[in-house]
């Protein structure tokens, strides 16, 4: 067997059976690419370096000395003996799973002191937090606006190698000092430029991203799967099972568990990078497991606040509990932040097919697996940080949402839950313009409108929890909510020419003379009484913010809410059995410490200056201002607290929402539409495919002119002889027997 280092060679293998007389040749395609290891070796005629046994010994694959010829022997047992290659594929999954160990004979549970090791200028550090608190060190050693020296300069210079615009940032620096923030009164250290310019940056999350001797290893590891994978694509769905059953429990009680999910997290979006054959399968096995994180975290929350008031004699029980949601959280955070980076190194500004179907997966999952946890709260904002980069995937996902909220297949609780993440994404989305919030909303009035008349039946009939009356109150209620956050932007001029006329007058119909398709003012005047069924906050705050624009008509719907009746409309009209259902907000304030950062930019907190008629004694579900959860903070070091004032730096914030595409005056394509097909493929927004060459206006250009005159039959002797001849003849009666028309007509 012989491979050639070129790319795209034909191979031509023989193989001889059990008859001497019977010889089968066929000839197989493959592609080399740069870096893989070629083996001159004959089929047969040389033994593996390695036995099995030494492949299956995860060990051996972190060990510098070993691992070359380890990977050499993976590659000759896949090629000469392909009935070993679930074994090989095995031994390597293993060795991912289980990181680096202390020693083949003792405990395998042991881990291996050296494994969050890191090399940085030099410099062993026994881990990341050994270098954070050298940093922390060198800011209160040095006085404000002092040099750093020449040693801790070079430490420095390669901490801010490890930033993803750290190139861009060494550019024409000469310098670095140790600084205050100005808005956060943080030190910090502040790069000096030649031109006097200064700018501060994040060490912590730079740190955070230094590879340790596990992940530089486990990248060596994830290499030789991805190149096997490529030699034999077939075994590519039993690889992907065999990761899917090898990922580690978030339960674990080892101290590096968070460093473990971290890296190998990496090692998973790594192989989807590299194997596009089972990217979107790993991708939404890694969702998924981290939704179940999510979810658990929610409902260990919920059950500690059930405990609160319970004897001191179960302290010690909840003290293990609370350890745990801690270690929890902070794997779900280094997961995310993972997952965050990744998004972001995937999918820059310049569009390509390879983002397009990554996106197209992603949407895929989401449907599919994210939209119908409900009890998720962190996980679905991968998704909120997708489309904010650029307005197609915005796009998309407000598509995906309608489409569903409108399919009458669909089962009614995934249409009640894409209105709640439409109400939540348009109200909490910074990004979101003027004109995609004021489409969305109107297709949400639009729905409502719809589902009127059947549900005004069913509620006085006293049937709230049929569908028909559920579907109803959840699009009145979204409604509500979206313009909670965006009253005073709708209630600005829509034409300068005419100030007194503005978005909120279209939305509820005050002055018009006709009632539009997407009017909300007839669904709050219903006999049905919609404003004083939903959730009672969303009521109350919506009234609230309705009065300095609407007076009359706030004081009417707060009339309404008052005067109806306590014992017929409980404070949520549709949770637990009474819809199968819980109430909830999906992007209401993102609580994870770290990852948080690529999230604050675009998030459009709650804010109410003026005291609101709903109850202060406790936030509403809905109207929670941002804020960290406790557990999620604890165990941070003094390092990591002070350097939460840089870490904006560290996400591209730099790039603005109009480099992103989201100008004032950006709006959905023509393609929004709330009814049509729910296939993925009919969803993703035309502007997300790759269009066709421009041509240039000037280039020229001139189509042919007719070869035939087109101005009388007559003047053509050709056309005359193609209209004389039998075959037009024949056809010139049309089935119903009148005459099909001429080639002129």
């Amino acid at each position: 067997q012989r491979r050639t280092r070129h790319s795209g060679a034909s191979i031509l293998f023989a193989q001889r059976s059990r008859r001497p007389a019977t010889l089968t040749w066929m000839v197989v395609d493959v592609q080399i690419l740069p870096g893989e290891p070629c083996i001159p070796s004959k089929a047969g005629s040389e033994k593996p370096s390695c036995s099995m046994q030494e492949l299956g010994e995860p060990l051996g694959w972190y060990d510098a000395a070993t691992y070359a010829r380890l990977r050499r022997s993976a590659f000759e047992v896949a090629s000469d003996r392909p009935t070993n290659l679930a074994r090989v594929f095995d031994s390597l999954i293993k060795a991912l799973a289980m990181g680096m160990r202390r020693s083949r004979k003792g405990d395998r549970d042991e881990r291996d002191p050296q494994a969050e090791c890191i090399t940085l200028a030099g410099t062993d550090w026994e881990t990341r937090a050994h270098l954070k608190a050298h940093c922390q060190e060198m800011l209160r050693r040095y006085p404000e606006n002092a040099r750093l020296d020449d040693n801790d300069l070079a430490l420095m210079r390669a901490v801010l190698t490890l930033h993803p615009r750290g190139q861009e940032k060494l550019q024409d620096c000469v310098g670095m000092t140790v600084g205050v923030h100005p808005e956060y009164n943080n030190r910090c250290f502040v790069l000096v430029y030649g031109s006097g310019r200064t700018e501060d940056f994040s060490y912590v999350r730079c740190i955070d991203n230094a590879p340790t001797a596990e992940e530089l290893a486990q990248r060596q590891i994830c290499d030789t799967l991805c190149g096997l994978l490529r030699l034999h694509p077939a075994s590519s769905e039993h690889v992907a099972q065999m990761i899917e059953e090898r990922f580690p429990s978030y339960r674990g009680k080892e101290g590096a568990v968070v460093e473990r999910h971290r890296s190998w997290t990496k090692s998973v979006l790594q192989i989807v990078s590299q194997t596009p054959a089972v990217s979107e399968f790993l991708l939404r096995v890694l969702v998924r497991r981290m939704i179940e994180m999510d979810a658990a975290i929610q409902k260990m929350e919920g059950e500690l606040e059930q405990e609160g008031d319970e004897m001191a004699a179960e302290e010690a029980e909840k003290t293990q509990k609370q350890s745990q949601l801690t270690i929890m959280a902070h794997i779900l955070d280094a997961t995310m932040t993972v997952a965050f980076e990744y998004l972001q190194r995937s999918l820059d500004c310049n569009a390509a097919d390879a983002e397009n179907r990554l996106v197209f997966s992603l949407m895929g999952i989401f449907e599919s697996t994210v939209m119908l946890t409900h009890r998720s709260r962190c996980v679905q904002f991968l998704w909120f940080y997708l489309a904010s980069l650029r307005p197609p995937w915005t796009e998309t996902l407000l598509s995906l949402l309608l489409r569903t909220a409108f399919a009458p297949t669909a089962s009614i609780h995934k249409r009640l839950i894409s209105l709640a993440y439409l109400a939540s994404f348009v109200a909490r989305a910074k990004f979101l313009t003027i004109n995609f919030t004021l489409r969305t909303v109107q297709y949400i009035a639009t729905l409502a409108r719809e589902q009127m008349q059947a549900a005004e039946t069913r509620i006085l009939a006293g049937e709230l929890s049929h569908p028909q009356s559920l579907l109803f109150l959840y699009a009145v209620q979204a409604m509500c909510y979206v313009l909670c956050f965006n009253m005073d932007e709708f209630a600005k001029p829509l034409d300068p020419a005419v100030p007194a006329r503005n978005a909120l007058h279209v939305l509820l119909n005050e002055g018009a003379p006709e009632v539009g398709a997407e009017a909300f003012g007839p669904v709050l005047e219903s006999c049905a009484n919609p404003i004083a069924r939903i959730n009672r906050q969303v009521a109350e705050q919506f009234c609230h913010c309705l009065r300095p624009h609407l007076p009359q008509v706030s004081a009417m719907l707060q009339q309404r809410i008052t005067s109806f009746s306590m014992d017929q409309s409980p404070s949520h009209f549709c949770t637990g059995d009474a819809a199968g259902l819980d109430l909830f907000f999906p992007f209401d304030p993102y609580r994870l410490r770290h990852s948080s950062v690529f999230v604050l930019s675009i998030y459009r907190d709650w804010t109410d200056d003026d005291e609101s008629t709903a109850d202060p004694a406790e936030e509403a579900d809905g109207f929670v201002k941002a804020k960290i959860n406790a557990p999620h903070r604890n165990s941070q070091s003094e390092a990591e607290s002070a350097s939460d004032a840089s870490d904006m730096d560290f996400v591209d914030t730099h790039t603005g929402q109009n480099e992103r595409g989201f100008t004032p005056l950006v709006g959905p394509s023509p393609a929004f539409r709330p009814r049509g097909s729910t296939d993925m493929a009919d969803i993703m927004s035309p502007l997300c495919m790759p269009m066709g060459v421009p041509v240039d206006e000037d280039d020229g250009f001139l189509l042919p002119s007719a070869s035939v005159p087109m101005d009388a039959a007559s003047g053509s002797p050709l056309l005359s002889s193609f209209m004389n001849s039998g075959a037009y003849r024949e056809g010139g009666t049309n089935s119903s027997g009148g005459t099909a028309p001429t080639a002129m007509q």
